[in-house]
C-alpha cells in the first residue's frame, strides 16, 4: 500500500510532536511507501520508503504561501495514494477532500480532543473514517468513528523499579488550567499537614501553553502560599526521552484532565510502570482491581476539606516501593495490548487495507 500523510510538524525533538515520526516509522514498516506533507519540518532522517514535503513554515512562509504549496503537494502526489490520513487537524481534511474526491481515495481522519469547532464539523462530515484513542476523545457523534488506543512507544516507555529518595510525585501536563496542577499542589500541602507522611517532593513536567503563559507563576505562588509549603520542581518542557527517564526514577504520578481529554501522558506513566492517579474514567479498563485506589470521579472534591485526592497519595506513599512497583507492573501489563504504538499501527495499517477494499 501506498499512503499520503497529512501532519503539523516533522521533529522528534519537539516535546509535543516529536511522537509523530515513531507513527511515521511505525508505518513505514507497515506500508510500501508513505508520503508525508508537513506545515514544518526540522529534516530528520526519514526510512527508505519516506518521503517528507514541507509547506515551509520553517523557511518563513506565510499562510498563504503553505495554503499554496499544500496544494501543490496533494495535486502531485493524491493520484499515487492509496489513501490520505490527516493527523489532528480537521483544516487538513477539507484541504485534502477535493483531491480524495476526484481521485476516489479514503480519507482519514485522527482525532483526540474534546475542542469542538466548526472546521472539525465539516472534516467529519467529508472524512472516509475518524480515528480517535477512547470512545469520549472524540466530542461528535459519528458513525465513522473507530476506537483504536493510543500508540506509545514501550521500549522508550519502559519500566523501573528504582525510585529516587525522597520519593517524588510527578505530573507530565502542558502548564495549563485544564490540567489542574494547582489540585496536586493543595493536596500534597494536605498530605503534609496530615503529619504521618514521609518527605516528598512534587515534580511538574511541561512547558506553558498558549494563551495562559501566566499559568506557572501562579502556581509558584501558590506554592508560597500554602502552608506547609510542598517541595516542588518545575522542569519546564523536555523531550520524550527526559521525560521517560525522570518518569522511571518517581513514585507515582497523577494525571488530572477532565473525562474528554484521554491523556497518553497518564498511559506513559503506567507503562513505566507508576501508580497513576486519574480522574477520566476513560482509564477504568486499565485500571482493573486498582481503581479504588486510583480513580478518583470528577467532581470528587479535590477542594473539600478532607480532599480526597490528598487521601489517596497519602495510602500509595505509605506502600512500600516493592509494594508500588507491583501495583505498576500491573498497570503496564493492562496498558501494553491497548495503547502499544505496534498495535496501533496494526490496527491504522487494518482500516487502510479495508478502506482501499470498499473504495
Amino acid at each position: 500500500m501506498r499512503w499520503l500523510m497529512i501532519t503539523r510538524k516533522l521533529d522528534p525533538a519537539d516535546n509535543h510532536v516529536g511522537f509523530v515520526m515513531d507513527w511515521l516509522r511505525g508505518l513505514a514498516t507497515r506500508l510500501g511507501h508513505l508520503d508525508v506533507i508537513c506545515q514544518e519540518t526540522a529534516h530528520p532522517a526519514l526510512p527508505g520508503n519516506v518521503r517528507a514535503f514541507s509547506m515551509g513554515k520553517e523557511a518563513g512562509a506565510g499562510q498563504l504561501e503553505q495554503a499554496w504549496r499544500f496544494t501543490q503537494h496533494l495535486r502531485a502526489l493524491t493520484p499515487e495514494a492509496d489513501g490520505i490520513f490527516c493527523h489532528m487537524i480537521p483544516r487538513y481534511v477539507l484541504f485534502a477532500a477535493p483531491w480524495a474526491r476526484m481521485y476516489r481515495k479514503p480519507l482519514f481522519l485522527w482525532y483526540t480532543h474534546r475542542q469542538i469547532s466548526l472546521e472539525l464539523r465539516i472534516a467529519s462530515a467529508l472524512a472516509t473514517r475518524i480515528m480517535t484513542a477512547s470512545s469520549a476523545s472524540f466530542p461528535l457523534k459519528s458513525s465513522k468513528i473507530s476506537v483504536m488506543g493510543h500508540g506509545i512507544d514501550a521500549s522508550l516507555f519502559s519500566p523501573s523499579h528504582v525510585e529516587n529518595d525522597p520519593p517524588a510525585i510527578v505530573l507530565v501536563a502542558r502548564l495549563a488550567r485544564i490540567k489542574r496542577q494547582e489540585w496536586l499542589l493543595r493536596a500534597a500541602s494536605q498530605v503534609m499537614a496530615r503529619g504521618d507522611a514521609k518527605p516528598f517532593r512534587v515534580l511538574l513536567v511541561g512547558g506553558p501553553v498558549e494563551g495562559e503563559p501566566e499559568v506557572r507563576a501562579e502556581l509558584e505562588r501558590l506554592v508560597r502560599q500554602l502552608d506547609p509549603a510542598p517541595a516542588v520542581a518545575f522542569t519546564g518542557p523536555l523531550p520524550q526521552a527526559q521525560v521517560a527517564d525522570l518518569i522511571r526514577g518517581c513514585a507515582i504520578a497523577v494525571n488530572l484532565s477532565p473525562p474528554g481529554l484521554f491523556d497518553k501522558a497518564a498511559l506513559e506513566t503506567m507503562l513505566v510502570g507508576k501508580p497513576t492517579l486519574v480522574v477520566n474514567a476513560d482509564f477504568l479498563p486499565v485500571l482493573g482491581e486498582a481503581a479504588d485506589l486510583l480513580y478518583l470521579p470528577e467532581g470528587a472534591g479535590a477542594n473539600a476539606p478532607v480532599n480526597p485526592l490528598a487521601d489517596r497519595l497519602a495510602r500509595l506513599l505509605a506502600l512500600s516501593p516493592e509494594e508500588r512497583a507491583a501495583l505498576g507492573m500491573q498497570l503496564r501489563e493492562r496498558v501494553l495490548p491497548a495503547h502499544s504504538l505496534d498495535g496501533l499501527m496494526d490496527r491504522m495499517v487494518t482500516l487502510m487495507r479495508e478502506a482501499i477494499s470498499h473504495a
